[in-house]
């Protein structure tokens, strides 16, 4: 428990996440007893209070200098920051000797297995820059020992062989340097059933005619971002916080996590704010559709993202490895030093996006989950998009119809967009519809989706229901059935907004069951928790519910007479 709290240090860890990190699959009935238990005693070992409870469960305070990681990062940020030089070295090998054996051993399985593979590539990624210094610097035959072990433990990992066959070659020892080469194509044919990669072989090249070793060849620069939304309009809180906290300066990936409901915006931020961004990234920019929400695909599994991920980054499709762990190793060392921005946009689960992090550069993720899993085992930052403001909403309406029919219907306008929820996807297909018609009227279809419904109303081109209807599909798709049969429940639950309790007395349930589920169902970007015990639905949700509940359940008696007093 204590691990999972200092991962994340000074964020908060919900009970959930722990329960998890600490039991996964079999959790006891008084997991969430226990958790108090271990705070309890924790705070009694550590001398003082520094694990504080907060609204969604625990945080653990750590000041400057308290926690190794830290400490281990910061040093590496100097030393880069020192260029490949002497006094890089010695910050580098300060940071090194913060290490003592692998990163959580001895802890939980499941911690370890989630977030020990990239303690260990921020550690792997100082020890090569250390060895780049070292060889900058003239030192290659005092690293030839330490190079050849480490690369004994890693014999795949090529920028150590490439380090290992240039200090060998700068130290008058190029038969050893040749046979290092040799060595390796013979274990790459073996193992892998590939040739080395193209900077190794170039370097063996070099070798061979006598010449100056060559630099390792820098991965091809992508840019691979979609164009950005038209009219684009609103979210400057959150394009300004995006902007603030780029570049912390630690070498470990920054990570987002954009959640919010289908439709909301969330890729339509992440790629206006990449676009905008776009310079800070030299070394390119990667974008994704993990697919985790298509109504009729599968979602995209790792190993083929990572191939794609790998053939954008120049990587010949005969030398991409077949197997998931070896094409991460390949990735990752590919990216260990770039200033990359990837986008990975509609992410199911953290499970689809763990292995295709880089060890460096800025990484945005979306999905209508919160990833809590991620976000306890990376230190990703969750940015939580709600719907627009009525300003904006207007905003975007005049983007998209032209500002003069806007004025000109200020009243039916303003109706429209709160008919639609003030929701972007509905307000952007509502234009559509307007701007199809010969004489555009706002007033018009403001009436008919006021008569008919929203999500009947908003059908383009014939179809059978509208693209807000299938992102709503696709999410209610992704839920157990017991939190489908309570979303489906909800869509009775007179109000706005609604408690535990409330419906509880509607559907049945024990008030207990009732808000575990609609704890899940917020988690799942489905329903919106308030705080207070207080939840709410949205209201273009609420219809998508009740048009559920009318089809699947029975006709109930009228949920007034159950409600309480």
């Amino acid at each position: 428990m204590l691990a999972a709290l200092l991962l994340n240090a000074n964020r908060p860890v919900s009970e959930d996440q722990l329960i998890d990190l600490l039991w996964e699959d079999a959790p006891p009935s008084s997991a969430r007893g226990q958790l108090q238990l271990r705070v309890f005693e924790l705070r009694k070992l550590l001398g003082r209070e520094v694990i504080v409870r907060c609204a969604s469960g625990y945080l653990i305070e750590v000041r400057p200098g308290e926690l190794d990681l830290h400490a281990f990062r910061d040093g590496v940020a100097k030393a880069r920051a020192a260029g490949r030089s002497r006094e890089s070295v010695g910050l580098l090998r300060e940071a090194l000797d913060l290490w003592h054996g692998n990163g959580l051993s001895g802890v939980t399985d499941v911690l370890a297995r989630r977030e020990g593979p990239m303690l260990e590539e921020l550690r792997m990624t100082a020890r090569e820059e250390l060895f780049d210094a070292e060889i900058a610097t003239g030192r290659c035959a005092h690293l030839i020992g330490e190079l050849r072990r480490t690369a004994g433990e890693l014999p795949f990992r090529e920028r150590l062989l490439a380090q290992l066959m240039t200090a060998l070659s700068r130290s008058g020892r190029v038969p050893d340097a040749l046979d290092v080469y040799a060595e390796a194509r013979r274990r790459f044919a073996a193992e892998l059933g590939i040739e080395p990669g193209k900077a190794l072989r170039d370097l063996h090249a070099g070798i061979l005619r006598g010449g100056s070793v060559p630099h390792q060849k820098r991965p091809s620069r992508p840019a691979a971002l979609p164009a950005p939304v038209r009219g684009f309009t609103g979210r400057a809180r959150e394009l300004d916080l995006l902007d603030e906290q780029l570049g912390s300066g630690e070498p470990a990936a920054d990570i987002w996590v954009i959640t919010g409901i289908g439709g909301v915006g969330k890729t339509a931020l992440a790629v206006e704010w990449a676009c905008q961004a776009r310079e800070r990234f030299p070394d390119g920019q990667l974008y994704v559709d993990l697919r985790g929400f298509h109504a009729d695909r599968d979602p995209l599994a790792p190993v083929t993202v990572l191939s794609q991920l790998l053939r954008s980054l120049g990587v010949e499709p005969h030398r991409i490895p077949g197997e998931l762990d070896e094409q991460a190793g390949l990735y990752r060392s590919l990216l260990s030093d770039r200033r990359v921005l990837l986008i990975l946009d509609n992410a199911r689960d953290a499970e689809q996006v763990w292995p295709l992090l880089p060890p460096s550069g800025t990484v945005l993720v979306t999905s209508r989950h919160r990833l809590g899993d991620l976000m306890v085992s990376t230190g990703a930052r969750s940015l939580r998009l709600d719907v627009l403001p009525a300003k904006d909403s207007r905003a975007l309406l005049a983007a998209l119809l032209g500002a003069g029919p806007v004025a000109a219907e200020s009243f039916a306008a303003d109706e429209l967009a709160r008919l639609c929820g003030h929701l972007p996807l509905a307000l952007r297909i509502a234009a559509a519809k307007i701007g199809a018609n010969p004489e555009p009227r706002i007033a018009e279809l403001a009436k008919e989706l006021a008569c008919q419904g929203v999500l009947a109303g908003l059908t383009l081109d014939g179809a059978a229901e509208s693209a807000v209807t299938r992102a709503f599909v696709a999410s209610y798709r992704t839920l157990a059935p017991a939190q489908r049969k309570l979303f489906r429940q909800l869509g009775s639950v007179p109000g706005a907004e609604f408690t535990a309790r409330t419906v509880a007395k509607v559907t049945g349930t024990a008030p207990e069951d009732v808000l575990l589920r609609l704890c899940r169902l917020a988690a799942a970007s489905v329903v919106e928790e308030l705080g207070g015990g207080r939840f709410r639905l949205h209201r273009l949700l609420r219809e998508f519910a009740l048009r559920q509940y009318r089809a699947d359940e029975p006709a109930p008696e009228d949920t007034r007479t159950r409600l309480p007093v």
